[in-house]
């Protein structure tokens, strides 16, 4: 059921069925022409529970536009079927482009290929082909369908000015919304609570935990009293989550770090296999496979950090990418 917020302001409530996420908060502003923020999985259970609640609010679907935080397709996956002839889809300039890349078999291919390279085994990869929801339900491809947005580029709805915030980190382009006269935004990914962002390796990024703690740096630095996160019911202070999840990745790379010291040569699987993980698995062996999937992406976000701190380096041998610790 749909939440009213504000006089103009609704969260729409899209479960995501059998994803440890389980919900995604999709926003939506009403007024002469409505903007919805976010969409969910290209799935039934997220149309089904979008169209019923726009539906319960009574939103001109012939007026109604949308802003997708970044290219992940529990946000992207229904805004092409959402949408009606004169309205757009708006998202960044940086991950636009990766929205026709999800569409592409072949980039499917060539990111498996370099996960087996940091240890999968082909058939650990042939399984995650069949069943990951990034590729099966992403949105559909169309030249022309998607409306690029520059860091600091305005949107105005109901009367409200939302500040494009460029956020890269836990994907290239990520953006938030920002409200300054009512001090809200709207964070997709960036900042949630109860659980943390996954940051993972993208192919073209040197350094995504980089970019995601300066990422988060940049947000500090805005005035917020209102905080909108796009899974969970838990919200908060900005300042308080955003000291937490930099503390967080400290000691993520320190567990990282002591991983490859104790034994060098292991590849980000392996690595990933002896790290901390808050999940409720006795064993690595035990992990969800497309948990591991998570934690290996996470694993090398934090490997590629050390790398650019000049702490380690990676080798190939044997058809495997392997971690050392740089000598000094």
């Amino acid at each position: 059921m749909a939440e009213q917020l504000t006089k103009d302001l609704w969260r729409l409530d899209i479960p995501l069925v059998g994803n440890p996420l389980k919900n995604l908060n999709s926003y939506l502003f009403t007024g002469a022409r409505s903007l919805l923020i976010d969409t969910g999985f290209r799935q039934q259970p997220c149309r089904e529970a979008m169209e019923r609640q726009l539906a319960e609010i009574g939103v001109d679907r012939d007026r109604l536009d949308i802003f997708c935080t970044h290219l992940h397709s529990d946000h992207t996956g229904l805004a092409p079927e959402l949408i009606r002839p004169g309205c757009r889809i708006f998202i960044g300039e940086i991950d636009g482009p990766g929205l026709a890349k999800a569409a592409d078999a072949a980039y499917w291919e060539a990111l498996y290929q370099e996960y087996i390279l940091d240890g999968f085994s082909p058939e650990e990869m042939a399984e995650l082909w069949a069943a990951n929801p990034a590729k099966s339900a992403a949105p559909p491809w169309r030249e022309g369908l998607y409306t690029y947005l520059k860091d600091g580029d305005e949107l105005h709805y109901s009367g409200h000015t939302l500040r494009c915030v460029l956020t890269p980190g836990h994907t290239p382009g990520h953006m938030c919304l920002y409200d300054p006269q009512l001090k809200r935004l709207f964070s997709g990914d960036h900042v949630l609570f109860h659980i943390t962002p996954n940051i993972c390796r993208w192919s073209g990024v040197t350094d995504s935990l980089g970019d995601y703690l300066n990422s988060l740096d940049k947000t500090a630095a805005l005035d917020v009293a209102e905080l909108y996160p796009a899974h969970r019911a838990e919200t908060g202070n900005l300042q308080e989550r955003i000291a937490q999840l930099k503390a967080h990745h400290a000691r993520r790379l320190e567990n990282a770090l002591d991983t490859v010291r104790e034994a060098p040569g292991l590849t980000a699987y392996e690595i990933a296999g002896r790290m901390a993980w808050s999940i409720r698995c006795r064993s690595w062996e035990d992990f969800p496979l497309t948990q591991k999937f998570f934690a290996v992406g996470e694993t090398m976000a934090h490997l590629d950090r050390l790398a650019v701190l000049g702490q380690v380096y990676d080798q190939e041998l044997q058809g495997k990418r392997r971690y050392f610790i740089q000598q000094t």
